[in-house]
């Protein structure tokens, strides 16, 4: 670094902080958009989760209206059957969809184990839905299956929510990750600009000063303009200028 001018050491100063500010950038814009893309897969799986879970519920319970009819009717009907359809298919059709689309699921097979006994608790009912004690069936059987399903169904929304928190906590310390190469980019900024001042003060302000106070001696008093100068550089060669310039004029 002696043998170098004040130009190339000033830009190789400035080249080194911008490298190491570029690269430190770099590395955070890619940990951030990979917390980014996992938030948003997250919220999505989480969002997805509760809308299954409540489109589930919502199946369960459309069934009871058309239960309590054939209950009151003492039979089945056209109308009561299009609305027992209408639940089953949706259920089904939401139990499907998280098969497809939750990549974890936890707690999924109480609901489904709480749905086919559901199932068959109706299926039971329906194919001797003449008896007597229809409504002794609804309260002391179907709402067991029914409270069932439906508390499998929320305790899987409860397990999908305490999972979203684990990755919640992942996803802080990925954030912290993802900080922390500017944190510390900023910390080794802050020390490189130290040392290039620690430079620039040693090889050209230093000197400069030097010159200036030796020069001003010689011309008030003529005292012997002497400077010692660490380095080549363009500094030195104007050291060495002055002193020529000095023994000319004696």
């Amino acid at each position: 670094m002696k043998n170098m001018g004040i130009r190339e050491k000033i830009r190789l100063g400035f080249l080194a902080l911008g490298l190491l500010l570029f690269f430190s950038g770099l590395i955070s814009f890619f940990e951030l958009s990979k917390l980014s893309r996992s938030t948003q897969s997250m919220l999505g799986a989480s969002l997805k989760n509760m809308e299954l879970s409540k489109t589930m519920l919502d199946a369960v319970q459309d069934q009871n209206p058309a239960l309590l009819q054939i209950i009151v009717a003492g039979r089945s009907d056209r109308e009561s059957d299009s609305l027992l359809r209408a639940g089953r298919e949706k259920f089904e059709a939401a139990i499907s969809d998280a098969k497809i689309s939750i990549r974890d699921l936890q707690g999924f097979d109480s609901v489904y184990a709480a749905n086919i006994s559901y199932n068959e608790t109706v299926g039971a009912y329906l194919r001797d839905s003449l008896r007597k004690e229809n409504v002794d069936w609804f309260v002391d059987i179907y709402k067991t299956s029914y409270s069932d399903l439906t508390s499998s169904i929320k305790n899987f929304m409860v397990s999908s929510q305490n999972m979203m928190d684990a990755k919640a906590r992942r996803l802080e310390d990925n954030a912290y990750r993802a900080t922390m190469p500017g944190f510390i980019a900023l910390v080794i900024a802050i020390v490189i600009v130290l040392i290039f001042y620690y430079f620039v003060n040693l090889y050209y302000i230093t000197p400069v000063l030097k010159i200036d106070s030796a020069l001003k001696a010689y011309l008030d008093s003529k005292m012997p303009f002497k400077v010692t100068i660490e380095g080549k550089d363009e500094v030195y060669r104007l050291k060495e200028r002055i002193e020529s310039l000095i023994d000319q004029s004696k």
